[in-house]
């Protein structure tokens, strides 16, 4: 928010455009589900190439306006890392894939579980 602020957007505005995009409307670990935890990367829900791309615009966006951005740039670290392993193409949550590697941890939950799960969650169908 500070970045879209100090870039002239208005706070109201800025809120209502990220709560009204795909990000705004889900909840943060529902994406891990689809990807992440079955470790499953393809086909894509969104490309580590667009993401990597959007990234780097706010970074730089960032710079223009002289407002830090450190987590971003992290980000941008570890996505370039994947891009540089061939995984433009793969769902962008497959940079995830560097901190297991380096924490020597394997994630994965089948399918079949997290369903099971989610269907818990949405209690007894009517």
């Amino acid at each position: 928010f500070t970045m879209g602020v100090k870039a002239g957007v208005d706070p109201l505005a800025l809120w209502k455009a990220v709560r009204q995009g795909a990000g705004g409307r889900r909840r943060t670990f529902d994406g891990l589900v689809d990807q992440f935890l079955p470790n499953k990367f393809e086909p894509p829900a969104f490309a580590l190439r667009l993401a990597h791309k959007d990234v780097t615009l706010a970074t730089a966006l960032g710079r223009e306006h002289k407002v830090p951005m450190r987590l971003a740039n992290i980000t941008l670290e570890e996505m370039t890392e994947a891009m540089n392993r061939g995984w433009a193409e793969r769902d962008s949550r497959v940079a995830m894939l560097l901190q297991e590697e380096r924490a020597g941890v394997e994630i994965r939950v089948a399918e079949k579980l997290l369903r099971e799960v989610l269907d818990a969650d949405r209690g007894p169908s009517r």
